[in-house]
């Protein structure tokens, strides 16, 4: 495949996951691209941060239990992250 051919893909297919979770197999059949496909370039934006699994469920074309994606960003767990430095805690000193 061209990767000129591949990006076109991945665009068509990042921009189907902005409308509504989808399975891969929903986009395949909506896109017209290779479930194969899908499933790589689905490794590919989980490695760039940019796609999210909303679900688990049974997918509404094949029956299976599926993982519903998402690339609207409406979608993404809050981010949060530890504090660096934790507020000092109530504990007791040790007496010796």
């Amino acid at each position: 495949m061209k990767d000129s051919t591949k990006k076109a893909q991945m665009r068509r297919f990042f921009e189907c996951l902005k409308e509504r979770p989808k399975t891969t197999a929903m986009a395949a059949d909506e896109t017209g691209i290779m479930r194969a496909n899908l499933t790589r370039y689905v490794a590919t934006f989980e490695k760039k941060g940019i796609i999210t699994t909303v679900e688990k469920k049974k997918c509404e074309y094949t029956g299976h239990l599926a993982k519903y994606y998402s690339t609207d960003p409406a979608y993404f767990p809050d981010e949060t992250q530890p504090e660096l430095f934790p507020k000092a805690t109530h504990s007791r000193p040790y007496q010796i």
